[in-house]
């Protein structure tokens, strides 16, 4: 590892970085920022449908009349509400379908769908709508069970569909800088990532609140919503707060580690993990709950790295969402809309290894010239290199690559194989976390198993 100046590990850090904002000496330089396209004309626009029109269905519509490059046509849900509300952000233009989206999929005039359903609803509504011919959006985690990513991809490639899965940050310019910083070798060999996603509310642990106007039949739709899952009494509960619920979510692991997942992947070019060790539990929020509150998990992956992964609900002081890329040569901080990067200085101190020496051979090792401190010189560097997005939230360029890919037909870059290695990662913990064992992936099979 040879030496280099202060002034050249930020000219190195600064090469590139369009669409962030850097600190130099304290303060911000402003660089180019890629803006979204100008909207397109109405024909050369995609048509796109809407199902499943919750809280992140709801912004996803916004993201996507973000892009001006769609035509919203049609929305379902299985909430009166959400569709009345779909109607509003419309300005009444958008047709809405009460709990029928099969209705939605035999429309001619939709060339792709935007999915946001619960979880438990993802397989068989990406299926219907591939085998419908429509182009698919769907959001994070691409499915519920780890076994139905190979059945995704399988349909994917039979229809011959554009698939793109909604983990939106490696789609931001500040992840895209990561990973370039990380491929450089400017970081050295990273080892070992630390990531966390970290919350202390009663919303943020997925008690949202309830429409006070539900009822079932008139305008909710219990058994359509509850589709494959095994029965159970109408409870609106459990509609609302589906991720607190095995029946419908995997909870913190492929709602808040499937993100975490996904960028790792992306700015490590790695595919997978080899094994995964997790554990946690139900801590503190005793509301009924079945997912924990609580999840620490061991990624190993066969490019040499390791992540430790961790998310409570019990407190927010460490910051919300991070990822730490720890090198050889430097680290990488990321939180929220920037990261910084600062030069690892290593340094060798014999004083406390060699004192049980007789003093001679102490003098006679230090003056020998080849230990480490002489052959192979620290990097003395003071301060970071500090990086903020300027382009704001990642989601409308997620939905940009999606429509473009549309029309283009060429493969997103979270295509299929992308969002079920993700999602699989996230269900292998929780695999572990309930059987309390360690999994091992099956890259054949596209599954996993005990070790």
């Amino acid at each position: 590892m040879s030496s280099f100046s202060r002034r050249e590990f930020m000219r190195r850090s600064a090469v590139g970085a369009a669409g962030v904002g850097l600190l130099l000496n304290g303060k911000w330089v402003q660089l180019e920022a890629a803006p979204l396209p100008l909207p397109a004309s109405p024909n050369d626009r995609v048509n796109v449908g809407f199902i499943g029109f919750g809280i992140r269905g709801n912004i996803l519509m916004e993201a996507v009349k973000q892009t001006g490059q769609a035509n919203l046509v049609a929305v379902s849900d299985c909430y009166q509400g959400h569709l009345t509300r779909a109607k509003e952000r419309t300005d009444g233009k958008i047709d809405t379908n009460f709990a029928q989206y099969k209705a939605l999929l035999e429309r001619k005039d939709i060339d792709a769908v935007v999915l946001a359903p619960p979880d438990h609803q993802h397989l068989p509504i990406v299926l219907d709508a591939l085998a419908a011919g429509k182009d698919v959006y769907i959001e994070k985690p691409m499915t519920y069970r780890i076994e139905d990513g190979p059945k995704i991809i399988e349909a994917a490639r039979r229809y011959n569909r554009i698939t793109q899965v909604g983990s939106q940050g490696r789609s931001s310019a500040l992840q895209k800088k990561a990973r370039e910083i990380v491929a450089s070798g400017q970081l050295g060999k990273v080892t070992k990532v630390v990531a966390s996603y970290n919350r202390n509310s009663s919303t943020g642990a997925w008690n949202y609140p309830i429409p006070p106007d539900l009822k079932n039949g008139v305008n909710f739709k219990w058994e359509e919503w509850l589709g494959n899952a095994p029965k159970h009494a109408y409870d609106p509960e459990r509609v609302f707060r589906y991720r607190k619920y095995w029946d419908y979510s995997g909870g913190i692991s492929t709602d808040l580690f499937v993100h975490l997942i996904t960028s790792i992947h992306f700015i490590m070019d790695a595919k997978m993990p080899s094994s995964i060790l997790a554990a946690g539990g139900i801590l503190n929020r005793k509301d009924g709950r079945e997912a924990p509150d609580t999840l620490d998990a061991l990624f190993v992956y066969p490019e040499e790295f390791n992540v430790n992964m961790g998310s409570t609900f019990n407190n927010a002081s460490t910051p919300e969402q991070g990822m730490e890329f720890l090198g050889t040569k430097g680290s990488l901080t990321l939180h929220g809309t920037s990261f910084s990067v600062a030069a690892e200085n290593p340094r060798e101190g014999y004083s406390y290894s060699i004192d049980s020496w007789p003093k001679s051979l102490q003098e006679e090792f230090m003056g020998m010239g080849n230990h480490r401190e002489e052959s192979n010189p620290a990097i003395h560097l003071e301060g970071t290199v500090t990086y903020k997005d300027q382009t704001g939230d990642s989601t409308p360029l997620h939905l940009l690559e999606f429509l473009n890919s549309v029309r283009s037909r060429q493969e997103c870059s979270e295509n299929a194989e992308v969002g079920h290695r993700a999602a699989a990662a996230g269900h292998m913990v929780n695999l572990s976390y309930r059987s309390g064992k360690r999994m091992i992936w099956d890259a054949a099979s596209g599954t996993a198993r005990e070790a």
